[in-house]
């Protein structure tokens, strides 16, 4: 499949897209991508950096498995930067 194939509600891919929902819907997620936002001097690239490590800090240990891999496959699609462009823009 072709990347541009892959948009989805707008947003780069479906992982992002839920990456994003789950941001702004998950009242611990939602403040803390709003403090990361404001602390990163409105530099995408650094809030896109934390964006990834917030979402690997919060992903649940489980044992090395095909839903493990699958799990964390789907989390390094996410388009970071993309996400840190749209919090700024907020």
């Amino acid at each position: 499949m072709h990347e541009k194939d892959r948009k989805y509600n707008g947003w780069s891919n479906y992982e992002t897209w839920n990456f994003k929902l789950w941001l702004d819907n998950d009242e611990f997620s939602y403040n803390r991508a709003r403090e990361l936002a404001k602390a990163s001097n409105k530099d995408a690239g650094a809030l896109a950096s934390d964006l990834r490590e917030l979402a690997t800090e919060e992903a649940p240990e489980i044992k090395a498995s095909f839903y493990s891999d699958v799990m964390m496959a789907s989390v390094r699609e996410v388009n970071y930067y993309e996400v840190a462009q749209s919090l700024l823009e907020d």
